[in-house]
């Protein structure tokens, strides 16, 4: 290898990535399961259910520290 020589380029410039929209059937169903899903989630803590006295009135309730589950 004489002086004049230049070292082989070991590594290719970098080329910027960028996301893609992505339509169709599938996925519109996934976001359609999604907002459901989320929807449920958010909204079942306000929704009450009467069990008698001295018992949660709270419709979904995992007690994890007493070891009880309420569901409706």
């Amino acid at each position: 290898m004489s002086s004049t020589e230049t070292p082989p380029v070991l590594y290719a410039a970098r080329e910027p990535v960028f996301p893609r929209r992505v339509k169709g059937q599938f996925r519109n169903l996934k976001w359609l399961i999604m907002i459901v899903a989320l929807g449920i989630y958010y909204i079942t803590p306000w929704i009450r259910w009467d069990r008698g006295p001295e018992l949660p009135d709270q419709a979904v309730l995992l007690d994890l520290a007493n070891r009880r589950f309420f569901f409706f």
